[in-house]
């Protein structure tokens, strides 16, 4: 059966969760940027929830700033702009919903009026991003908006922005001058998502904009947030999943783990849903559990792709059941971690790694390794380099994470049974991969402060030299058994 307006109460008699509010009526009073799996299965589930509470009466109009499938958004348009979210718990436990907060979509590419048109609308308080680390343009290094970069390069000389950033300063510009203040905010896995987002419009705006610049002090929030939510890419598996198990013709589902968590910093500027009614936390300071999940969840899923893979395992939930990997993540890369963060409020700390170990290991998620491991030194910078510098500076050991470190490093050296190198997905292949013979000018390249390179070093050339000569499996089986 096919995804429809028409078709819901046909749905609903199957047993499945549809829209029961008036889909018709809804108006476009958010904005966001990055149609993804995630934001499908987080946000929009839970603009989703308030909705059919009756908490909330406005709709959420869709924007990509690059080129996407014409298939996927032919698709979800023929769907009536609605889509199936399949939770999958540990257990077995199979829970289908079909969200419907979408009310429309526009691609920058292809209609940059419309998406501007959008994204300055008075109906508009909300403007939400997914758009991954990369989106941004933002460079770590520098703590700085990429000026370097092309797409900037253009953004900053062009009335027709390309990038996320661009649109934004482009829209900021339209809003000031008729006064309608707005809350922009980043739902990526980026720490302190919020001001870094706040400090790449400010940068950019002063450069092209710098009359507005007072205006977005007093009339642009950017609150932070922490979200969660282990949600894999769509396979044609999971499409077949659901029309031979549901009865449900979608062809542009998305299936994620039962669990989800979404932290909200109390910053705005705008009327906004109260998302603290269908279980987000709303808070005065998100930094506690944003550093837990970035450095525990994110910073162990990185930890654990690449030996994975050198051990030809390739599903996530394979690796986590590996009791080399497992021992190794769990009773000491993370109790490594754990040394750097601080008090989380309202967090049973070991037994958020418990759960996070067993969420790890669902295999109804079917997660891959290599996705995982795409990104790699975006993801490390965050999730890995910074609690390791602030270990190291306490006087901790942090063995774990220099080994965890020193094994991506091997990933850009090692080869396969067939003599070929790994697959890497990762935005500094080019800079890192000649540099992976030489530790200290891999670890600077990879964004290492100075001040705990010596000690660092030290650590990772002998583990490097240990994997070159046995191989990843038995320098964590040694390893392991210290």
């Amino acid at each position: 059966m096919r995804i429809s307006n028409e078709n819901l109460g046909a749905l609903k008699n199957k047993g499945i969760t549809v829209p029961e509010y008036d889909r018709s009526g809804l108006k476009a009073k958010i904005a966001h940027i990055g149609l993804g799996h995630f934001h499908r299965s987080h946000f929009l589930t839970y603009l989703d929830e308030l909705l059919s509470a009756g908490l909330y009466d406005g709709g959420v109009f869709e924007i990509d700033t690059l080129p996407v499938s014409p298939d996927f958004i032919k698709g979800l348009k023929a769907q009536d702009w609605m889509y199936s979210v399949l939770s999958l718990s540990p257990d077995g436990t199979r829970d289908l919903r079909i969200n419907g907060p979408v009310v429309g979509y526009a691609n920058g590419a292809a209609d940059p009026e419309k998406v501007l048109e959008i994204l300055s609308s008075p109906c508009v308080d909300l403007i939400t991003l997914t758009i991954t680390e990369k989106g941004y343009c933002y460079r770590d290094d520098i703590a700085s908006l990429d000026f370097d970069n092309p797409a900037i390069i253009h953004d900053l000389d062009s009335d027709t922005p390309s990038t996320a950033i661009g649109f934004l300063a482009a829209a900021l510009q339209m809003r000031c001058k008729s006064n309608h203040p707005v809350t922009i905010m980043s739902c990526d896995n980026v720490p302190e998502n919020g001001k870094m987002l706040r400090k790449c419009i400010a940068q950019f705006c002063k450069r092209k904009y710098p009359e507005i610049m007072e205006w977005i002090e007093s009339s642009v929030a950017f609150p932070c947030t922490m979200v969660d939510r282990i949600t894999p890419g769509t396979t044609d598996e999971d499409i077949i999943f659901l029309k031979q198990n549901f009865d449900v013709d979608d062809s542009c589902p998305v299936h994620a783990e039962a669990f989800r968590q979404w932290v909200i910093e109390n910053t705005f500027c705008t009327p906004v849903p109260d998302f603290s009614r269908v279980g987000a936390l709303v808070v005065d300071d998100v930094r506690p559990y944003e550093l837990m999940k970035i450095r525990l969840l994110n910073g162990s899923h990185s930890a654990l792709s690449y030996p994975a893979y050198m051990m030809g395992i390739k599903m996530v939930h394979e690796a986590a059941g590996n009791p080399l990997i497992r021992k190794f993540i769990r009773e000491m890369y993370m109790e490594e971690i754990t040394r750097t963060l601080p008090p989380v409020p309202g967090v049973d700390i070991p037994l958020y790694k418990d759960e996070l170990i067993e969420r790890f290991s669902n295999p109804y998620i079917a997660d891959t390794i290599l996705r995982l491991a795409s990104d790699g030194s975006k993801k490390i910078s965050n999730a890995i380099l910074r609690p390791l510098e602030e270990g190291l500076r306490n006087g901790c050991e942090m063995r774990a994470v220099l080994l965890a470190l020193s094994i991506w490093e091997y990933f850009f050296i090692a080869k396969d049974a067939n003599g070929e190198g790994m697959p890497i997905d990762d935005p500094k292949k080019n800079e890192l991969e000649p540099l992976a013979m030489n530790p200290e000018a891999f670890l600077i390249h990879a964004g290492l402060a100075p001040d705990v390179l010596p000690p660092a070093l030290s650590v990772v050339e002998n583990f490097l030299d240990a994997l070159r000569k046995s191989g990843v499996e038995a320098v964590l089986r040694d390893f392991v058994s210290i």
